[in-house]
Order: C-alpha cells, then sequence, then structure tokens
C-alpha cells in the first residue's frame, strides 16, 4: 500500500501517476461508493468514501480494514481533513475524527506513506 495525503488540490493524484504511470483500476470516492472498491488499483477521495460510510451508520475504519487485503494493493490518496477549525455540527466532528482514525490504520500497514504540499512531496515512511 502506497497512502498519499495532503491538501486539496496540491498534486496528490499528479504524484500518484507520475510514480505508477497505470493503475488496472481507478476508484474516486467522490463519485464511487466504497463498495465499488473490489480489485487492487487507485483509490482517491477515501476521506469522502469515509463521509458516505458515516452517513450510511457504518464504520469507516471497521468497512476499510475489513478489506486491508485488496488495499494493501492500492495507491490511496486523501484530503487532510483532521486540522484547523473543530466542525461545529456532530456529524462533521465525527467524520473528521473517523477520516484520522483511518489515516492512522491505513499508515500504520501502509509500505509507504507520503505527504504532498504544493506537488512536492515529502516521504514519511518507507523506500
Amino acid at each position: 500500500m502506497h497512502l498519499i495525503l495532503g491538501g486539496r488540490y496540491q498534486g496528490k493524484t499528479s504524484y500518484a501517476y507520475k510514480l505508477y504511470t497505470n493503475f488496472p483500476a481507478v476508484y474516486n470516492l467522490e463519485n464511487d461508493s466504497p463498495q465499488s472498491i473490489i480489485a487492487p488499483g487507485l483509490i482517491m477521495n477515501i476521506h469522502l468514501g469515509v463521509k458516505k460510510l458515516l452517513a450510511e451508520n457504518v464504520s469507516a475504519c471497521d468497512f476499510f480494514m475489513s478489506r486491508l487485503d485488496v488495499l494493501k494493493e492500492c495507491v490511496i490518496t486523501g484530503d487532510e481533513i483532521c486540522g484547523g477549525v473543530v466542525p461545529v455540527d456532530g456529524f462533521g466532528r465525527l467524520w473528521r475524527d473517523e477520516t484520522g482514525r483511518l489515516y492512522q490504520m491505513l499508515a500504520h500497514e501502509a509500505e509507504i506513506v507520503d505527504r504532498v504540499f504544493a506537488g512536492l512531496a515529502l516521504r514519511l515512511k518507507g523506500a
């Protein structure tokens, strides 16, 4: 697994395509459901998958960790939503917290973890 985190529009997807020129499957969780992830590939916007699952009263951490065998063969991108102003509404706080917990679990399992800012990658874990 290669986990790529960073702010919105900071170049995460471009960076993933620069490193891995061809993906067998691409899942964009802005439009696709998390349940559509059935094979290795590029998973974009995992933070939005968390939001969709929570809206269905499903634990995102449990959902994604139960699919770890597939995720270990994926490149995963997600926006950093866990800093800054704490959301006022309960659902926003839950989404932020659950996303942070999932990122911690994925980072633990990933072989490589990068943070991308202004198109520049900083390797946090791995070779």
